[in-house]
């Protein structure tokens, strides 16, 4: 299953793409239509939502902060929405912390890597129940996982996801690093707004995703002991899930 076939084009939606048709360490390929990683879905056109239905997506797993769109248009009555604000409840000031980081960074990279690990290290639970929610979804169809970009909540979920899995690290690299061809579409009017030079430095940068990011966080996740399975088990995703996730992300 090459590249273009997993890219997704849905209307309103500009980085989707089908977790399915990357191969495993054991040469089988993961499963396509299982599970299916996005930018904001309620920014779906109608023609949009209806192509999320006919690719089988009959549960969403949201992981954006309570309220961070507010106003936007429900989902379809046939989708489940199953909500997890991977990192917790929005602060101003942490968001004004990690744009300094960014600004002062030489290595980008390390600065998104240390803020997910920060999200794997602090917020095991609300990991562990975005990959639960996955693995509980109903087997006969597809689930959509997303944030607001697609791009760093949706990367360290669809990373656990691809590892367990059995999807080498380089081609989970390569999924995570793929987003960022697909940026220009949220962030271009947004970059063009910044008021000054160190804010357009900064929001560019914001719209990076550097191999280097997900090498660190793979890197962590086998020095903290056993890797995406061991650090999910640990949380608490229990065997018989674990299980449920294998049978649905990999071909049989």
């Amino acid at each position: 299953m090459g590249p273009l076939e997993r890219t997704l084009l849905w209307d309103g939606c500009c980085n989707v793409r089908d977790l399915g048709g990357i191969e495993t360490s054991t040469g089988r390929r993961t499963r396509y239509g299982a599970v299916v990683r996005a930018d904001n879905i309620r920014r779906l056109s109608a023609t949009g939502w209806q192509s999320a239905l006919d690719h089988g997506i009959r549960c969403v797993v949201d992981l954006r902060f309570d309220g961070e769109e507010p106003g936007e248009p429900d989902a379809p009555p046939e989708i489940e929405v199953i909500s997890v604000s991977l990192f917790g409840k929005h602060s101003v000031h942490a968001a004004r912390v990690f744009d300094d980081r960014l600004l002062a960074a030489d290595d980008v990279g390390s600065v998104f890597a240390a803020g997910y690990i920060r999200t794997l290290e602090r917020s095991p639970e609300r990991v562990v129940q975005a990959v639960a929610a996955v693995a509980d979804a109903d087997h006969d169809h597809g689930v959509l996982v997303h944030c607001f970009a697609g791009k760093d909540r949706t990367g360290i979920i669809s990373a656990l996801l691809l590892s367990v899995a059995g999807v080498p690290d380089e081609a989970i690299i390569a999924d995570y690093a793929a987003s960022e061809a697909n940026m220009p579409g949220l962030f271009d009017d947004w970059i063009a707004a910044a008021a000054d030079a160190d804010v357009l430095t900064t929001r560019q940068r914001s719209a990076l995703s550097p191999t280097a990011t997900m090498e660190g966080v793979l890197a962590w996740l086998q020095q903290s002991g056993g890797g995406a399975r061991g650090y999910l088990r640990a949380g608490g995703l229990t065997s018989a899930q674990v299980q449920r996730l294998e049978r649905r992300l990999v071909e049989a």
